[in-house]
């Protein structure tokens, strides 16, 4: 299979408060299907902030999850600990869904005990060591950020396992609570996690499979989407018909993509394919086969469009789906046979991502781990029953994302939701008699769980009322101080979620900008080097043989640092940012085309030359000119490669020394 993994993002988290503001942030979790993650056509409650309507997504896991495991752990004499276990089970909940159902029970061997040790012994050991607590938090929402490490059906487990540690250890219950009901709120909460799991996959465990290779079709992101589609088909058992179409939808997206930047100014082949890829999708994503009998997606017109001689990537891409529809139509379901070794190889090359140092996963573990050992450190002194505690600390951990423009992404929608939820607050508390506040919290807990993942500042505001009114009622508190307060300790992990990894930890930044882009330059050209030594029909050494494994891992290699080529603090000017895209973009869709087709030497030779430094690309032999009288995907590559050249020298010789 011919992909060109890239490195997996931390799925989107949402900042919340306890104790059911919490639930606004699992909310983004839940609606993640990864996982990804996903990626889990992930629903990232930022892209959706212009969106005017909510959903009723939370309002439903509440309903499913939050209120069984409460009613569960009272039953069992959990006392006040009970709503521990219930907001244990929502987010269990989020950590346990990452695939298929065979593939979850199995990953739950080693996240159950996770779960079972953050939700009990932080808390627990907090009676005895605060510090020793704090440091074991800290040190396991660390070790949560890396699980995805393991492959994208992982995505959302660290999310899951670190607001379940951060939620137990700091909510303060109304009363006093013994380990017994600690253990026995967890553990509530975990079975009835499972029990959900189970239930919710049961009448089509394998459909999460489907819907993964049935995206590849039509993902706007390929890399990711057939990433996180091979590791659920591993994960299912590998069945042949799966195996055949994942392989044919990748192939699909590179011809088609190659098509895009080879053929001719006519779009209507490219829209048939489209149209046609759309209905094979549907053709996956179906529970049955289909009838023998049922007309199949290809039009006999738009076959003969692209099967024309000089169209050979919009052929090849026809090709491709036929090989998809026909795997779906037989549905082959005996396992495709893998060595474990060379499954393990083709796990590793394609799907995790890179556990260096400066990698994207592992700078962001660093600064999770840091940045809640920090607000750790300063609500220390607020005592183990200060109620806002939990929210501040969510917020922290809702903030610090992978990359600075998420991380200041979700500030933004935090500090405009705290802003007009405060000024609204402040209102309500001089104009509404206090017996009303308790039903006033209700409705804005309502209507914050309904706006929470599509439009985050919205959430927020309502938020700020559910956890000032709720807690001045409840436990007999002031509710002005209380609202100084909340504003207080959410700008506070505001602050550190912003800092920490970004200013405080430069050693856990990218690269400069220069290094990033002599790096991706040169891993595209070792792709380039090696390919020319692949004679494979479709550009790289067929899944299943081992000697795939290496040009696999340099494709994985260039998608990673192509990935990384986005501005971090740089301050670059509107010709400088159009050139970084346009590099970013070529350097893609050269790895495209290269994994696309066969390619002689000598034009991949002259491929990776045009990638040169200035001077090297200029005393290269042939000069530019060489490839002239070459064919017309030749000259495309060529082209492309030219391009990116271009852009790279110009990035270089105008940034800054140290940039």
């Amino acid at each position: 299979m011919s992909v060109s993994p890239r490195d997996d993002e931390p799925t989107g988290r949402r900042s919340a408060g306890p104790p059911t503001e919490t639930a606004g942030t699992a909310g983004t979790a839940g609606t993640a299907g990864t996982a990804g993650t996903t990626e889990q056509a992930q629903a990232d409650g930022t892209a959706q902030q212009g969106k005017p309507g909510g959903s009723p997504l939370l309002l439903v896991l509440m309903a499913i999850a939050v209120v069984p495991s409460v009613v569960l752990a009272d039953s069992f004499d959990a006392g006040p600990a009970a709503i521990i276990g219930g907001m244990v089970g929502l987010f269990s909940l989020v950590a346990l869904m990452g695939g298929t159902l065979r593939a979850d029970l199995r990953s739950a061997a080693l996240v159950v005990p996770l779960l079972l040790l953050g939700a009990i012994v932080p808390r627990l050991l907090g009676e005895v060591s605060r510090p020793a607590a704090i440091v074991l938090v800290a040190l396991i929402v660390f070790v949560g950020a890396l699980l995805p490490l393991r492959g994208p059906t992982f995505a959302n487990t660290g999310l899951g396992l670190g607001m379940t540690t951060l939620y137990s250890y700091a909510y303060a219950t109304r009363g006093a609570t013994d380990h017994q009901q600690v253990i026995t709120a967890a553990l509530a909460g975990v079975v009835v996690a499972l029990l959900l799991r189970v239930l919710v996959g049961i009448s089509d465990p394998a459909k999460p499979a489907r819907d993964q290779v049935a995206d590849v079709l039509v993902a706007d992101d390929p890399s990711a989407a057939t990433a996180t589609a091979f590791d659920t088909w591993l994960g299912e058992g590998r069945p042949r018909w799966l195996g055949v179409a994942l392989e044919g939808a990748s192939r699909f997206r590179l011809a088609a993509r190659a098509a895009e930047l080879t053929a001719d100014p006519s779009t209507e082949p490219e829209t048939a394919l489209r149209d046609r890829a759309r209905a094979a999708a549907e053709l996956v994503r179906a529970k049955k086969a289909p009838a023998p009998d049922a007309p199949t997606a290809t039009n006999t017109a738009n076959t003969a469009t692209v099967d024309d001689p000089g169209d050979p990537s919009l052929a090849r891409a026809a090709a491709a789906l036929d090989a998809v529809e026909q795997a779906a139509r037989e549905r082959d379901t005996t396992p495709v046979s893998l060595d474990r070794r060379l499954r393990d190889d083709l796990r590793d090359s394609l799907l995790h991502p890179s556990a260096r140092l400066r990698s994207v996963q592992v700078r962001h573990a660093f600064r999770t781990g840091l940045g809640m050992l920090v607000m750790l450190s300063v609500t220390a002194d607020l005592g183990p029953h200060d109620p806002l505690v939990a929210s501040a600390l969510m917020t922290t951990f809702g903030i610090l994302q992978a990359s600075w423009r998420e991380t200041l992404s979700k500030a933004k929608a935090k500090i405009l939701g705290v802003l007009v939820g405060s000024a609204a607050v402040a209102v309500i508390l001089l104009t509404v008699p206090e017996e009303y506040l308790v039903a006033v919290a209700g409705l804005s807990l309502a209507l914050g769980l309904w706006y929470i993942t599509t439009r985050p500042a919205v959430g927020a505001a309502f938020m700020v009322m559910v956890s000032v009114g709720l807690n001045a009622v409840t436990r007999d508190l002031d509710a002005a101080d209380l609202l100084v307060q909340y504003v207080l300790l959410v700008l506070c992990g505001l602050v550190v979620g912003v800092v920490i990894g970004f200013a405080v930890v430069p050693a856990f930044r990218p690269p400069p900008l220069r290094q990033r882009i002599e790096e991706a330059t040169e891993a595209t050209t070792r792709v380039l080097q090696a390919t020319a030594g692949v004679t494979h029909p479709h550009g790289a050494h067929a899944l299943g043989s081992s000697a795939g494994v290496p040009l696999l891992a340099l494709h994985r290699d260039a998608a990673q640092k192509q990935d990384e080529l986005v501005p971090d603090h740089d301050d670059l000017d509107d010709r400088q940012l159009a050139e970084l895209d346009r590099l970013r973009t070529g350097l893609h869709d050269l790895v495209t085309m290269v994994a696309t087709a066969t390619w002689d030497g000598a034009s991949l030779t002259r491929a990776a030359e045009l990638l040169r430094p200035e001077d090297a690309a200029a005393t290269a032999p042939g000069g530019i000119e060489a490839e002239a009288d070459g064919n017309a995907a030749s000259s495309t590559l060529h082209d492309l490669a030219e391009q990116s050249g271009q852009a790279e020298r110009y990035l270089l010789r105008t940034l800054p020394a140290g940039a």
